[in-house]
């Protein structure tokens, strides 16, 4: 097949340096001899990173040909347009082809903002001309869009989609010729949404969001200084003239005036010291923003090009995988979070801007009022495996990969009673039997995670043999299944955590807490001891756990976090967002190899089983004790206790 391209820019080498691989026959074309001889120096210089790779580099190069002539085009089979992006530039250009080729042959264009039946009104053959936009660069973004004009075949569709897959790229259909297609609909609302919070928040506490918690390849900024600041702004501008709702933030039209247009000036959201460089994004900023925040206003966009039958479902996730980088489709984001965040989100920001483009569209509204909210509900844009379970004191939910299990006694803080500690084994067993469920979630219902066990409940033992019964087959066998748990676990601290509701964390993988946390173990303070902590805690820990079990002081988040028992501080109100964040980072590492980590990590801490029985122990022979009598007398009558030493 004999391939023309028209335009020889960024765009246009790489276009036809994919379809030369592919084994057809290029012909560039470009009214300038230096920009042609520039795009052959560059497709010779991307060719020879193919040529260790086993590519034929020389036999590539030599399908491709470049002239000024385009009267060659009169011997092509498909001609790709990929000129400057201005109307009637490629309005001439279309005119000029459609005499020059065969009745037969298609004409696409690599528009990414300029409608197709514009474009195909400069010819007379309107149904066989067709959008093919392809991403920079063609040769690692293996995607195109392809967009219907109003009287575009369906047999030219289909005969586009056989070409695109012939010169080995991915595609997505566009059904209808909206301003910006599908990828630069979502991708304009992510960018304007980012713009905006730099009223809030520095370009790199931004970035580092996206980077390292939701797993994107690069920061919106970082992306937008690559590719061209005036880039993205040409983009709004055009969308916006063509009737696409966007109120074009300031600083963006302020960046392009003061020549602040990314690597290429040296300067655009950061800096560079050369022409290529990467921005230094600290890990330590990814809790300062929320990035749910960025996706909302892209998901609504999304709802929109869905309700509109722009795209289909599948197109748009794959379009945000494959065309933006994205970890997984805003969709399934969007169904990962739930919707209903997504819808208040938006109203949020509706209510603080008065902005039209924040109006939730009415497909999302009507998810919501029909409890469509996505993973957290069994349906959303997909369908998910879904199951509540309310036990008395303790509720079970399974999000298709993953469970969360709610200690549920909010009006006691969640202290640990009888109930609650069976109904956590059995939830967990429950989870450990579940073979979809790969990750396992606990919290706390209310302003607490737990107050540690029920004093109430310790204070009404009538007996040692009492207490012992208790630790021996009530609490020790939910501690003893943890210690040896196969599948990983995630404790999400979002309030006080004291004695047992503490010592539990200990036994968890990964521990995130809130701003707000309060850790302690105060057992010493009621004639008891911390059984975990002061076994399990000193070991994993170390001297630190001293400190605090000795004198029962409370820490914070910062303090618990120092000592090791917290991994994450995050904001009240994103801990949910957090969990999901790292449920997703936990489902990229393959399932056997979590589970071989986890079984290493138990055998090692089962060799400290003798400790944590002997710590068990020791509260067992507390029991019968004056002293531990009088700690639950003053407790409940909220007096400093009087020690005798008996």
């Amino acid at each position: 097949m004999h391939v023309v391209v028209v335009g020889a820019g960024t765009m246009g080498h790489g276009i036809a340096e994919v379809c030369a691989i592919a084994g057809h026959d290029v012909t560039m074309i470009d009214l300038n001899e230096e920009i042609l001889k520039n795009a052959l120096n560059r497709i010779k210089w991307s060719l020879e990173k193919f040529e260790r790779k086993g590519l034929a580099t020389s036999e590539v190069f030599s399908r491709i040909k470049a002239t000024t002539n385009i009267e060659v085009a009169k011997n092509a089979d498909f001609v790709i347009e990929a000129v400057v992006e201005r109307t009637e530039v490629k309005k001439d250009v279309f005119k000029k082809l459609d005499e020059i080729c065969r009745e037969e042959v298609i004409l696409s264009t690599n528009t990414s903002t300029i409608p197709i039946s514009d474009i195909a009104s400069a010819t007379k053959r309107e149904e066989k001309v067709i959008g093919l936009h392809f991403f920079n660069p063609p040769t690692l973004i293996r995607l195109v869009e392809i967009i219907k004009g109003e009287k575009t075949s369906e047999d030219t569709l289909k005969k586009t989609i056989k070409f695109a897959e012939n010169i080995g790229m991915d595609y997505v259909v566009v059904k209808r010729d909206v301003p910006g297609f599908l990828i630069n609909r979502i991708n304009v609302r992510v960018i304007a949404e980012a713009l905006r919070m730099l009223e809030e928040y520095k370009p790199e506490e931004v970035d580092s969001a996206l980077i390292y918690r939701l797993g994107f390849p690069m920061g919106i900024f970082e992306v937008l200084d690559f590719s061209g600041v005036d880039v993205a702004y040409n983009v709004m501008l055009e969308m916006k003239r063509r009737g696409f709702e966007i109120e074009i933030p300031k600083i963006i039209e302020e960046m392009v005036k003061e020549g602040r247009l990314g690597m290429k000036t040296g300067r655009g959201f950061y800096e560079y010291g050369g022409f290529y460089g990467r921005a230094k994004i600290p890990k330590n900023l990814a809790y300062k923003t929320r990035p749910l925040r960025i996706l909302a206003p892209a998901v609504n966009e999304a709802a929109w090009i869905l309700r509109n039958d722009v795209a289909s479902r599948e197109d748009v996730d794959k379009a945000t995988v494959k065309g933006m980088g994205y970890p997984k489709g805003i969709l399934k984001f969007a169904d990962s979070y739930g919707l209903d965040l997504i819808l208040e989100i938006l109203q949020t920001r509706k209510g603080q801007t008065g902005l039209k483009e924040y109006e939730p569209d009415e497909m999302l509204i009507k998810m919501v009022s029909e409890n469509k909210l996505g993973m957290k509900s069994g349906e959303g844009f997909y369908k998910w495996n879904y199951e509540r379970l309310a036990y008395k004191t303790v509720e079970y939910e399974k999000r298709h990969y993953y469970a969360i299990v709610t200690m549920a006694r909010p009006d006691k803080l969640n202290a640990l009673n009888e109930d609650m500690w069976k109904e956590l084994k059995e939830a967990f067993e429950k989870a450990l039997r579940d073979s979809d469920v790969r990750v396992v979630l606990i919290t706390g219902k209310g302003r607490a995670f737990s107050a540690g066990d029920d004093i109430a409940v310790m204070g009404s033992w009538g007996s040692f043999i009492d207490g012992v019964n208790f630790f021996e087959k009530v609490a020790m066998p939910y501690v003893k299944l943890l210690a040896e748990y196969e599948k990983p676990t995630i404790s999400l601290v979002n309030g006080i955590a004291f004695g047992g509701g503490m010592e539990i964390n200990l036994l968890f993988d990964v521990v995130v807490a809130t701003e707000n946390a309060r850790f302690a173990i105060p057992e010493g303070l009621i004639g008891a001891i911390p059984p975990i902590a002061s076994s399990l805690g000193f070991i994993e820990l170390g001297k630190k756990i001293a400190y605090y079990a000795l004198t029962g002081e409370e820490m914070d988040a910062e303090e618990a976090k120092e000592i090791g028992l917290v991994d994450l501080i995050v904001p009240s109100e994103q801990i949910n967002d957090v969990a999901i964040e790292l449920v997703d980072k936990i489902l990229r590492v393959s399932p056997l190899a979590a589970k071989a980590i986890k079984s290493t990590m138990n055998s090692i801490r089962s060799s400290y089983k003798a400790f944590i029985e002997r710590g068990g122990k020791e509260i067992e022979l507390l029991i019968p004790t004056e002293d531990f009598s009088e700690g639950m007398r003053a407790f409940t009558q909220k007096r400093r206790p009087e020690w005798k030493g008996k």
